[in-house]
């Protein structure tokens, strides 16, 4: 009987805690953000400036493209397995191959000219 009885007293005692009491409404602090707050997604966008090495049928080049403007390009050794026509880009923490057959589209390893001009170009725009 007493086990009924911590039942019934724990089962309204849950009961009672649950329900809406009607007190004050929130503070201000607890309003959701103004409007004239940035987006999160907005500031996690992808960088516009892309790098790319590429290859012609002499040499290849490092450059990038930030819509429709071009560096100048840079020459720089070519990876063997590069074909003419093709260029890599920085995807990430990642390289793809670009600019051939379908089956030659694929991830590899980032050429050290291509990071270095990335890395190059970072350092110099986020001077102070």
């Amino acid at each position: 009987m007493a086990q009924r009885s911590t039942v019934a007293a724990l089962c309204f005692l849950f009961l009672a805690s649950c329900r809406d009491r009607g007190g004050a409404p929130p503070a201000a602090s607890a309003a959701p953000p103004a409007p004239e707050t940035p987006d999160a997604a907005a500031s996690a966008r992808r960088p516009t400036r892309r790098y790319y090495l590429g290859r012609t049928e002499n040499r290849c080049e490092v450059f990038w493209v930030d819509g429709d403007q071009v560096s100048a390009p840079q020459p720089t050794p070519c990876p063997p397995d590069l074909l003419p026509g093709e260029r890599i880009r920085i995807a990430g923490l990642t390289c793809l191959r670009e600019g051939s057959s379908p089956e030659r589209r694929e991830p590899v390893v980032c050429p050290d000219p291509l990071t270095n001009q990335e890395k190059r170009d970072l350092a110099t725009r986020n001077l102070p």
